[in-house]
């Protein structure tokens, strides 16, 4: 077999010569070098201290368009717990992705301002004031016009996020969740303050009037529980359990979503137990034969040109999977929601206004 050429040589030892933050990307360069010369150490990936996406921390409110927010919430988690960790696992794992995603070569730094509101500290142990506290932060983002990716922490939480940014217009919703997360109370004649927990957010959302039921689509729904979700079918939303999505595959299901969201503003939530527990075993209620890490990521990218507002990550349980796995795939598919919300915004909105370190 002939040698390589002297001339081919030359080419690739000049080429293996060329730092590899000297990308032919110009625009992957330029966020790159942008971000160290503000600050952001974009070459240690082991520092725990670094804010989501390497975003900067910031509570800060009018200084930014897009909020990343953890919540650290964990009263009602029925099994396994540590979902209270959940936000700081994935942050740590979250400085592997980004800043620009891999297909769309979208850049959230580059188009809107992005912060990480830290972790929500409560005030309160119960239940409802944290519900409140919730609440009132997040309609505090409404009012400033600022979407929020929002990483949990039990499924309660979402509720009053919808709360918060539904006032104005109700949401559509897709859900992708081995429950749908519509139970009422499980003695009958309890009250309203027993019926909120974190298997019941949805049904408060339509019973306030912030989430419209029939532009909702509910995917990887499965398990013993299927049966306490009589409210999800009678008031319109399209559930499609685990084994429907298998039979009809992940193409027809996005093209079912983007027909029943339609225009309107749209919120996306996602349990990490939809997910099959063979890829995400960091949860506390493990459901088998649900959906893949990668058909959850081909439905949410299927998600694009959608009018997102929001979107969160529930229930990551770090201490069910000692490797780190679960973390990091959330990590991976909480970046492609960010994106999907930088995107949304930049289709509604001229103004910009770039991320900025230590400045």
């Amino acid at each position: 077999m002939a040698k390589i050429s002297e001339e081919k040589l030359q080419k690739y030892r000049e080429l293996a010569n060329k730092p590899s933050m000297e990308m032919d990307n110009s625009e992957a360069r330029a966020i790159f070098r942008r971000m160290e010369d503000e600050g952001a150490n974009v070459r240690d990936m082991r520092d725990k201290n670094v804010g989501m996406y390497m975003a900067p921390y910031t509570t800060e409110i009018s200084s930014m368009d897009i909020a990343c927010v953890g919540i650290p919430m964990e009263n009602s988690i029925p099994l396994r717990t540590s979902t209270s960790d959940g936000s700081r696992a994935l942050r740590e794992w979250s400085q592997w992705y980004g800043p620009v995603h891999e297909i769309w070569k979208t850049i959230p730094f580059d188009l809107f301002s992005v912060g990480d509101y830290g972790d929500i500290e409560f005030e309160q142990k119960d239940m409802l004031p944290r519900i409140e506290q919730i609440y009132e932060l997040y309609k505090q983002f409404a009012a400033a016009g600022i979407n929020t990716l929002s990483v949990g922490g039990e499924h309660t939480m979402t509720y009053p996020i919808m709360k918060a940014l539904g006032e104005e217009e109700p949401l559509g919703m897709i859900h992708i969740d081995a429950h749908a997360d519509t139970g009422g109370a499980v003695i009958p004649g309890d009250n309203d303050v027993l019926s909120i927990n974190d298997a019941s957010p949805f049904r408060h959302a339509v019973r306030d009037g912030v989430l419209d039921p029939e532009r909702c689509i509910q995917i990887g729904i499965r398990g013993r529980s299927e049966n306490f979700w009589d409210f999800s079918h009678q008031t319109g939303m399209r559930v499609i359990t685990a084994s429907e999505f298998h039979d009809m595959g992940v193409n027809a299901v996005i093209e079912e979503a983007r027909k029943i969201i339609g225009d309107g503003p749209c919120y996306i939530t996602l349990d990490n137990d939809g997910i099959d527990p063979v890829d995400m075993p960091a949860t506390g209620l493990p459901e088998p034969f649900g959906v893949s890490a990668l058909d959850t990521r081909r439905i949410l990218r299927g998600a694009k040109g959608l009018n997102i507002i929001g979107a969160d990550f529930a229930e990551l349980s770090p201490d069910n999977d000692p490797t780190g796995q679960s973390a990091n795939i959330s990590a991976a598919l909480s970046f492609e929601m960010l994106c999907l919300l930088a995107d949304s915004r930049a289709i509604r909105s001229m103004d910009r206004r770039k991320t900025h370190w230590n400045k």
